[in-house]
């Protein structure tokens, strides 16, 4: 079964409403389930409603940052499986370290080609549907 015919629920968490314009047309059109959330307690409303198979998500957001949500999210056990993907402004290496430390399994700096982020969503949740299935049958 191809992913995305499973409707891959995909959570945008960014305080930019043009992130979510164009990220909610790009993917639903590639055949995703999209939902937004402009906060980072929007994001923990959504993820406790409906928990998403990967989240895209901002480091500079009001409030709680992206790496505070990611850390949040990776250490709690019932959410610490979703994978995070960081798209952020910020590009410098050491954001992308940290980023990574906090348990993001990928970073992306804007501005990002919009191909490109699709093709790296489709590997993210490729290797995780494989890494799944390799802990089911051992």
């Amino acid at each position: 079964m191809d992913i995305k015919q499973a409707r891959t629920h995909i959570l945008v968490v960014d305080d930019e409403p043009e992130i979510h314009t164009v990220l909610g047309k790009l993917l639903t059109k590639e055949g995703y389930e999209v939902e937004s959330a402009y906060s980072a307690d929007e994001a923990f409303q959504s993820v406790t409603h409906n928990k998403p198979d990967l989240i895209i998500l901002d480091i500079m957001m009001p409030k709680v940052s992206g790496i505070e949500v990611c850390n949040r999210l990776k250490s709690d056990p019932s959410t610490k499986d979703i994978l995070i993907l960081i798209v952020s402004a910020r590009d410098a290496q050491a954001d992308r370290i940290e980023g990574l430390k906090h348990g993001a399994d990928d970073y992306v700096s804007k501005p990002f080609h919009l191909r490109s982020l699709v093709r790296k969503i489709e590997h993210m949740l490729s290797k995780k549907k494989v890494s799944d299935f390799e802990k089911e049958i051992t």
